[in-house]
């Protein structure tokens, strides 16, 4: 009974993504909200939330150093840079299962935790895109992003954003087969953040933060990485409160 109950559990997080989907306005919205920033990178700038834990390891990347970008100091600037499949699907018809309603909007789920840090710290939002359609539909959506991490595949990105005037830079997203969606992968090899601070954020079903802080670590040796944050996927109709606090310890 254990094992079907939390075969049930696993089912209703892998398809949840990060939380309820439901038509209550979540948190307070703030008067003014976070600006966009970043560009189209390809002609055809593509627009899942997400397989958030199983129970198969996750496999590196083979190949991710980072090398692509150097960048100046950062000027003291945040950014908030945030990975969600429900802006990077095959199609328009996303489900519920794969948004949020979050300020009376409906929105993916990492992107719902940009936005109340964006909005607490003044940072700006960057969505991480890709140029790559991901399947919407849960199954092919599990075994989309498997089959990546088995690959070491670094899905190309479809937006860039200038980091030269970010010292701290948040990252959130969900967490895909105990690690990092691997377009976070393909965000971290095309950006060096050399003596920024890199803040991970993920929303899961369990797992917390996963592997994050030690495979940011080894992809961006002279950066600062942060302990992180996490938000369990039931929680997010309540976070904004917890997410404010642990912002505000965190001296920002």
């Amino acid at each position: 009974m254990k094992k079907l109950l939390a075969l049930i559990a696993l089912s209703a997080v892998l398809l949840a993504g990060c939380g309820k989907s439901d038509d209550s306005d979540n948190g307070v919205k703030p008067s003014q909200t976070a600006k966009q920033v970043g560009s189209a990178k390809t002609a055809e700038s593509a627009p899942a939330d997400s397989p958030a834990d199983t129970t198969a390891e996750a496999a590196a990347p083979e190949g991710t150093t980072t090398e692509a970008q150097q960048t100046p100091a950062a000027a003291g600037g945040i950014l908030v840079a945030y990975f969600t499949p429900a802006e990077n699907g095959e199609n328009d018809a996303v489900s519920s299962a794969s948004k949020v309603n979050f300020w009376g909007e409906e929105m993916g789920n990492a992107e719902a935790m940009a936005n109340v840090i964006a909005a607490y710290t003044g940072g700006d939002l960057f969505s991480i895109q890709t140029v790559k359609d991901y399947p919407l539909d849960y199954n092919a959506l599990v075994d989309d992003a498997k089959a990546e991490q088995t690959a070491g595949e670094l899905p190309e990105l479809a937006t860039a954003v200038d980091v030269s005037g970010y010292s701290t830079v948040f990252v959130v997203y969900p967490v895909w087969w105990y690690t990092m969606p691997q377009p976070i992968y393909s965000f971290f090899n095309e950006y060096d953040l050399s003596d920024r601070k890199i803040i991970p954020v993920t929303t899961h079903g369990g797992s917390g933060l996963a592997d994050s802080v030690e495979r940011i670590k080894e992809l961006e040796p002279s950066a600062t990485v942060g302990e992180g944050y996490d938000v369990r996927d039931s929680d997010i109709g309540s976070c904004q409160e917890e997410l404010e606090s642990w912002l505000k310890d965190s001296g920002f």
